[in-house]
């Protein structure tokens, strides 16, 4: 289990990872910016080892040690590396690969 600042992610035994809370900036997971009030699989068919929750974020490793955050990218937290247009900051509703070593 993993709680950000508005919303909750946990781990099934097989280790597919769900998300549920405010979603206004992706940090659910599912591609969607809609608010949801159940769990709901995080796309992509990753499966996760960790999992950690920001404010408005969320990131998370696989067994191999591959990292992977969805969500707000405002301050660059999710690790994409640098936006094209910084005055248009993107969020990511789907796993996203953290650039460079971890």
């Amino acid at each position: 289990m993993a709680a950000g600042g508005f919303h909750a992610c946990g781990e099934t035994p097989e280790k597919r990872t769900y998300c549920w809370g405010w979603n206004l900036q992706g940090a659910v997971g599912d591609e969607t910016k809609s608010m949801r009030t159940t769990p709901v699989a995080v796309v992509g068919g990753l499966r996760f080892g960790q999992v950690s929750g920001g404010s408005t974020h969320t990131c998370a490793r696989t067994a191999a040690g591959a990292a992977y955050c969805w969500g707000s990218y405002e301050y660059g937290q999710l690790g994409a590396g640098e936006p094209d247009d910084p005055s248009n900051t993107p969020d990511y509703t789907r796993p996203t690969a953290v650039v460079g070593p971890i």
